[in-house]
């Protein structure tokens, strides 16, 4: 993993930002116009990937995901092209997300994995985000699929950090982490966009004097626990030593080394809570629930991934929703913005129509299909092809240009720890907000898990 990079508010350096970036979030993603209307994404005609031929034998192909419910009309589309311009059928089956990663790793252990499949994320050293090792032989490499050539230069190229040099995914978008915002109650309470730290307190403050929840949290569901500690995480230790996360995964570095800068990462959101300024009942509420606060005027903001505007447009369309980076930074000093890139499809090496699931690949990366998965998502793509008309998107990308962005916030096996590891990074942050165990004991518990893990 590479360390951190400052992004301008350019093309190039937006590409630069997701360089090293692995894995976007926990939940389904999306985007908006802060107006409520539907985004416009399509792709460039002058994209310079050639239809395939329609001649071939009929195939089928198995596919594997956790994505269909989220890009519904973008996957029914791509099924529908193979099967018109290449005889080609997938026989996909769709698992819900907290599952797929135990299916996955009994799949790649009987090495019986299905022609294709969706993965969170791989890194240099192939260990999955669903926090498995492949082999080599196992991956399909994708640097000579024709799509491949439409996509931003670095963001292939950091896909190809392994021994190998080969490019087993291509991330299809990028997302960040900061602070979804209900524009109507800024505006009718006078709230400018908070720059630090302290512009930040005072607008929550602020916000509750007039009744109004600042912040709607869903924390029933654990993932979501997480997103202001990865924050402040990066706007704290990151910063210092970019590093960091690698250090940790190896165990050369332990939390108790960095102990002050732990505690202060931890005690931004147990602070918050204990000010009020989260939704009432945050313990008993999903994320969905949390969503429909935001959308609804009964919360002024969300911190979250910017995946999660799907969710609150769909409890209410009309909802002027924007962005901005979570300010947890000094005055006169950057604000960090954590990003990572979305999940990507991987062929299986061993698919007896190994052919056939190249060219379903290539298919799926191509401009049009990119443009189709965009629209759905509402995200920002990686394709340079697709041409995306979004308010909420716009906002993410000028928010990259004014802060220093973080790429990967999740770290080696997705959460800063070893492969083997049996610490949860969700839960303990969950059981640290409902007051079950301290800052010291999660510092003491995550370095005895990791060392446990790495046999040290």
């Amino acid at each position: 993993m590479k360390g951190r990079k400052k992004a301008s508010a350019s093309g190039a350096a937006l590409a630069m930002a997701l360089t090293a970036s692995l894995l976007a979030a926990c939940g389904s993603n999306g985007g908006n116009s802060d107006s409520g209307s539907q985004a416009s994404t399509s792709a460039d005609a002058s994209a310079g990937t050639p239809a395939a031929s329609s001649s071939g034998s009929p195939a089928t192909l198995k596919y594997l995901t956790w994505t269909y419910s989220d890009r519904t009309a973008s996957t029914d589309a791509w099924i529908k092209d193979l099967k018109d311009k290449f005889k080609i059928t997938i026989d996909m089956q769709n698992v819900p997300s907290e599952p797929y990663a135990t299916m996955l790793k009994t799949k790649f252990a009987s090495d019986d994995l299905p022609d294709l499949f969706m993965t969170h994320g791989i890194d240099k050293n192939l260990n999955f985000v669903e926090k498995m090792t492949a082999q080599p032989d196992q991956l399909a490499d994708l640097s000579d699929l024709p799509s491949v050539q439409d996509f931003i230069p670095s963001v292939i190229e950091s896909r190809k950090n392994n021994k190998e040099g080969k490019l087993y995914y291509v991330p299809v978008s990028t997302n960040a982490l900061g602070v979804l915002y209900n524009k109507k109650i800024f505006s009718d309470n006078g709230i400018a966009i908070p720059t630090n730290i302290d512009e930040f307190v005072a607008a929550c403050d602020k916000l509750k004097a007039a009744g109004i929840a600042p912040m709607a949290a869903g924390f029933k569901d654990a993932w979501t626990t997480q997103i202001i500690p990865f924050i402040a995480f990066g706007q704290y230790i990151n910063t210092k030593d970019p590093t960091a996360k690698e250090k940790l995964a190896t165990g050369e570095l332990k939390y108790a080394d960095i102990k002050a800068d732990v505690e202060k990462v931890l005690n931004v959101q147990l602070e918050w809570a204990d000010k009020g300024y989260f939704t009432d009942n945050f313990l008993g509420t999903d994320v969905n629930v949390a969503s429909q606060l935001l959308a609804t005027g009964k919360a002024a903001m969300m911190v979250t991934g910017t995946w999660q505007l799907s969710a609150v447009q769909s409890a209410n369309p009309d909802a002027q929703i924007g962005f901005f980076a979570l300010p947890l930074n000094a005055p006169g000093e950057k604000t960090v913005l954590p990003t990572s890139a979305d999940e990507g499809m991987v062929v299986n090496a061993k698919s007896k129509n190994l052919e056939a699931a190249k060219q379903a690949m290539d298919e799926y990366l191509s401009a049009d299909n990119q443009a189709r998965i965009m629209k759905d998502l509402n995200g920002i793509p990686t394709n340079t092809k697709v041409q995306v008309d979004n308010p909420f998107t716009k906002e993410v990308q000028d928010a990259m240009g004014q802060t220093e962005v973080q790429p990967d916030w999740w770290g080696t096996g997705g959460l800063y720890n070893p492969l083997t590891t049996t610490f949860s990074m969700e839960k303990e942050q969950q059981s640290l907000v409902a007051k079950g165990t301290t800052p010291d004991q999660f510092i003491a518990d995550f370095d005895a898990a990791n060392a446990k893990a790495l046999g040290q």
